[in-house]
């Protein structure tokens, strides 16, 4: 529901759902590299408390293009809510329109038959695919 300045959000699984999935979208505005934000983006998934989890996922990961502070600052202020609208709006939009998580782009585009590799084995998905030649696989 817009307010009016920003948004406020119903979580499927509660207000810490909400609470995380800012953290999330301020992590993915503050730290520009896949390299950094995909690995941290998970250790929040993983931490089961994203707002306690931040300084220390921060630290694990060894990521200095942002801190703690900055992100939980985001994530209780319009910022972080108007960021989770962005994706929200991005989400809806997509096509084909997302029936299932996760749901996956390759380079901006669904593709079924990887999407469905993947959900068994990712990393062969892009290694196979994607990243051949890559010291990642």
């Amino acid at each position: 529901m817009e307010t009016e300045s920003s948004w406020n959000y119903t979580c499927q699984h509660g207000p810490e759902e909400c609470v995380g999935n800012k953290i999330q979208a301020c992590v993915l505005d503050q730290v520009p590299e896949p390299s950094e934000y995909v690995p941290m983006i998970n250790c929040l998934v993983e931490s089961r408390g994203a707002e306690n989890a931040t300084a220390d996922c921060l630290a694990d990961l060894d990521i200095s293009t942002t801190t703690a502070e900055e992100v939980n600052e985001c994530a209780n202020s319009d910022e972080g809510s108007n960021l989770l609208h962005e994706y929200g709006v991005e989400t809806k939009d997509l096509d084909p329109e997302l029936y299932s998580v996760p749901w996956v782009l390759f380079n901006d585009v669904f593709d079924n038959d990887s999407w469905q590799a993947g959900l068994d084995d990712l990393g062969e998905v892009l290694c196979g695919n994607f990243l051949a030649g890559s010291s990642k696989c």
